[in-house]
């Protein structure tokens, strides 16, 4: 990308996107990144690493960025760049002779333990990269066309990309519009679909500008961020067949699936660029990397679904070992349980490498919270993801940490004084909130709790007074309407006045259905996360519910018909279903269970054949099988006569 060297420009935070996290096996964290082989440009002096390709005498690519890695089949990877040089490049960062916007290498390679090597590479003429996606190269129009992501969907490619208006500050640039272009022979040509477009909005802040691609389950799942590196995580699918169709598009809500892009919520909180994603197959987990400029390193977090809980961050690889990273793209075969391989760019020399992680069991997987312990903070006063509200900071190395080594704390002579940190949680959702806290002695009014964002309404607190040593409190809370909530240990202080705070954890409670009681449905017709089948919907304060003030109904004189929905599970487990239901007299043939999406097959159902006057428990048993998404239901056939069924309280957790 032709852009400025950003650290220069950047504080000396540490910033972290958060999100939930269920705990489950294959949870892990990067150690030991090492950088395996240069990937393009020349081998300077001094550089005694692998250079398999020698772009620069094959290619004319003497400079160049990203490194976007995709399966594209028939055994062999695509690897697709942004801005490029060659004869004339200015030799420190992306600027000089020979540009192209862009330029894609084909590699068979599978053994990554000595580097990447090329097949060959997308060529106009001998030796010359192509621009396989042409610009204007017209500053304050179209500035240059960047690739961001890339996918497969039988014998046609397909390329995410940024259409980008101006390189503004470092780390902020402005966008026209995302698209997806595609080729059908080989990727020799590539044809921009004039329609497959998220058009940017006039204050640059359109959330589907930049993305990753990841498919699973028969859809193309779609990670984006607006443009920049200052962004949410928001999240898009779409039918395999359907990528070039903007209307087949649905956008995660934060409980499921909208047709309405404006509707979208973020899966993880932050400072993101540069998203890459991608499935483990040997973990069962999905791994996603980005650069976050707060933390001067490219970070990582995984998760057990698509949609997660996505983990808090892990650092993967940092700025002051690496200097000028800026990205990590995922090489899809370069995932084991053990090893991670992934191409990272440094903005000096302007260039891409192979590099390598050990993973290792995460112990914290299922904690949403980053950084609870304040280990990897590098600095004080307090940074990302904890903000400060008064007086505080980290304690680092000072013998003062309940585990490891460091530990934040506040203080001050008067005031409140808190650490705060935000995080994605799932609307209307039981969570527990822990912490480990001592005080000075003078300390009369401290809290652990969690609100709105932006200091919102209280969700959950404990109140507690002086402590002298480490002393565990605990939060019980519903988030409420809430995507996004508020962590916070803090004090008002009345003289000097400290508290410190270790170990803090997030945990989402057992039951993954979402208005798992219907109390939140705001009207007669289903809506997001239930959805009907046939004849259904919900009945609001009538008197029917088991519980509270609403439930779901199916009625007809025939057919099928059903309530129903979408619920992330992670392969191969075991789960537990239950529900309330009741019929009407003339009832005889219900099901309640879970299949695999689109009507695919059982998973798991329980037959109600008889009537049930009364609200009657019904448990179904099942194993997810290979899949990261199953459908719950609850119906009934009417057989000529008028039948219906209502349902409530239903619940999914994991054995």
């Amino acid at each position: 990308m032709t852009r400025a060297k950003s650290w220069e420009r950047t504080l000396l935070l540490h910033a972290v996107l958060l999100c939930g996290l269920t705990g489950s096996a294959g949870a892990v964290t990067p150690t030991g990144v090492t950088k395996v082989s240069r990937v393009t440009g020349a081998t300077p002096a001094g550089e005694f690493i692998p250079n398999p390709n020698q772009t620069h005498t094959n290619h004319e690519v003497y400079g160049t960025d990203l490194g976007i890695v995709w399966d594209k089949g028939g055994g062999e990877v695509f690897v697709l760049f942004g801005d490029t040089f060659g004869v004339g490049w200015c030799g420190n960062g992306g600027c000089g002779g020979g540009w192209r916007s862009n330029v894609l290498a084909r590699s068979s390679d599978t053994t990554l333990s000595n580097g990447l090597t090329f097949s060959t590479m997308i060529q106009d003429s001998a030796r010359h990269a192509k621009e396989i996606l042409p610009s204007k190269k017209v500053n304050y129009d179209e500035m240059t066309v960047i690739p961001t992501a890339g996918v497969t969907v039988g014998s046609r490619h397909y390329i995410h990309y940024m259409s980008v208006h101006h390189w503004g500050d470092p780390g902020m640039w402005s966008t026209n519009y995302a698209g997806i272009a595609y080729s059908d022979d080989n990727g020799q040509n590539w044809v921009k679909h004039p329609s497959a477009r998220w058009q940017n909005n006039a204050s640059w802040t359109n959330n589907f500008q930049m993305a990753a691609f990841v498919k699973n389950g028969g859809f193309v799942y779609m990670y984006a961020t607006p443009n920049g590196r200052y962004g949410n995580v928001h999240l898009a699918r779409v039918p395999e067949g359907s990528l070039l169709d903007i209307n087949a598009y649905r956008y995660w809500d934060g409980n499921g699936w909208s047709t309405s892009q404006a509707a979208a919520r973020p899966v993880a909180i932050g400072i993101a660029g540069e998203l890459s994603v991608s499935y483990n197959a040997a973990l069962g987990r999905f791994i996603m990397t980005y650069l976050n400029e707060y933390r001067q390193g490219a970070v990582m977090r995984d998760a057990p679904t698509p949609t997660g809980p996505w983990s808090g961050e892990k650092m993967l690889a940092r700025s002051s070992v690496f200097p000028g990273l800026y990205n990590a793209f995922i090489h899809p075969w370069g995932n084991t349980a053990t090893e991670l391989y992934f191409v990272m760019s440094q903005w000096t020399p302007y260039n891409t490498f192979l590099m390598r992680a050990t993973l290792v069991g995460d112990t914290q997987g299922s904690n949403l919270l980053s950084e609870p312990g304040f280990e990897t903070q590098e600095a004080t006063p307090v940074m990302a993801p904890w903000s400060l509200q008064g007086g505080g900071g980290v304690d680092r190395n000072l013998g003062t940490a309940r585990t490891g080594q460091d530990n934040g704390f506040v203080r001050a002579s008067s005031g409140w004084n808190a650490l705060k940190q935000s995080v994605v949680v799932q609307p209307h959702t039981d969570y527990t909130l822990r912490g480990w806290v001592r005080t000075s002695g003078n300390s009369t009014e401290g809290y652990l709790g969690v609100r709105g964002p932006s200091n919102g309404p209280i969700l959950g607190e404990r109140l507690f007074g002086s402590l002298p040593g480490y002393t565990e409190q605990v939060v019980s809370f519903n988030s409420g309407g809430n995507s996004v909530v508020e962590v916070y240990g803090g004090l008002w202080a009345n003289g000097d006045t400290w508290l410190q705070l270790d170990d803090v954890s997030l945990t989402r409670g057992a039951n993954l259905v979402g208005h798992a009681g219907f109390e939140q449905q705001a009207s007669a017709s289903a809506s997001s996360p239930w959805y009907a089948e046939g004849n259904a919907g919900i009945d609001r304060g009538l008197g029917f519910a088991r519980t509270g003030a609403n439930n779901a109904w199916a009625r007809n004189t025939e057919g099928w018909n059903a309530i129903k929905q979408e619920v992330g599970v992670t392969p191969n487990t075991s789960y537990t279903l239950k529900g309330w239901v009741k019929t009407s007299g003339a009832h005889s043939e219900g099901y309640f269970g879970a299949r695999m999406l689109g009507g695919g097959p059982i998973l798991g159902e329980v037959l109600f054949a008889q009537p049930l006057g009364s609200y009657t428990l019904l448990t179904v048993t099942f194993n997810s099988g290979a899949n990261h998404s199953v459908e719950l239901f609850a119906g009934m056939w009417a057989h000529d006569t008028d039948t219906w069924i209502q349902v409530d309280d239903v619940s999914l957790t994991r054995n």
